[in-house]
């Protein structure tokens, strides 16, 4: 099985290579970089090899976002016997921003891990090029942060400085079922209502977040008494024979 590794464009993964039957490597051979060809004219993805008792390690640099590389590495292991790797390396910006500049809260890595590359695909993919539509995504990530802010709001104060995990995951199930247009299947329906019951319970002080809740302005409060003092009539004699 080919193993997949998520990359942002602006680092540097050093991912270690696993050869069959975890094998010990004495030597490497060639290590080979192959653009799949979903983006045109996407830039180089380097590929440096290094060997350090018995195990190949990876610097995998640059690329764009959403190619995806074929990285095979070659090595002889001791017994002279040659062997083969192979990674695929998807390019992903992890990161997006809400309409008003705030910061996600579920990074597009994070919601490929929950739910798989695949499956993120063939949600976003509507135009046939095999990889994710971005602006799909972050539009349903935006709109499930949204939603989600609107619950929370009244009791925590925003933005958060941390954003806990259960707050992720809420995010997460929301904007998957927006991925449905049609409306999404059964478990996964059930995923995002059980998302919108817990943001409820959130809204009603039933279930909290872990952090600090939000100071909200005290009502004014005066120890002075209240007086009511007798007005005069407006027509003295209640406008008789009107």
């Amino acid at each position: 099985m080919i193993a997949t590794i998520l990359k942002q464009p602006g680092e540097t993964l050093r991912p270690a290579v696993a050869f069959s039957g975890n094998a010990s490597i004495a030597a490497i051979r060639a290590v080979t970089v192959t653009a799949r060809g979903l983006v045109p004219g996407a830039a180089a993805l380097g590929a440096n090899a290094t060997l350090s008792g018995g195990t190949v390690t990876l610097a995998l640099s640059g690329g764009s976002d959403g190619e995806r590389y074929a990285v095979t590495v070659r090595g002889d292991d001791a017994q002279g016997q040659t062997l083969e790797s192979e990674v695929e390396v998807v390019l992903i910006e992890s990161s997006w921003a809400t309409p008003d500049g705030g910061a996600g809260w579920l990074s597009i890595a994070a919601f490929v891990k929950r739910f798989t590359l695949d499956e993120v695909v063939r949600m976003t993919d509507i135009d046939g090029s095999g990889r994710i539509d971005r602006d799909l995504l972050i539009g349903a990530l935006v709109d499930a942060q949204a939603i989600a802010e609107a619950h929370i709001a009244s009791r925590y104060a925003l933005p958060l400085a941390t954003v806990p995990r259960i707050l992720e995951m809420a995010v997460g199930d929301i904007a998957r079922t927006r991925l449905y247009p049609r409306g999404a299947p059964e478990g996964i329906a059930d995923q995002a209502k059980a998302a919108m019951a817990l943001l409820v319970r959130i809204q009603k002080g039933e279930a909290t977040l872990g952090v600090p809740a939000a100071v909200l302005p005290a009502e004014a409060v005066s120890d002075a008494p209240i007086l009511i003092a007798p007005g005069r009539r407006a027509y003295s004699d209640w406008l008789k024979d009107y």
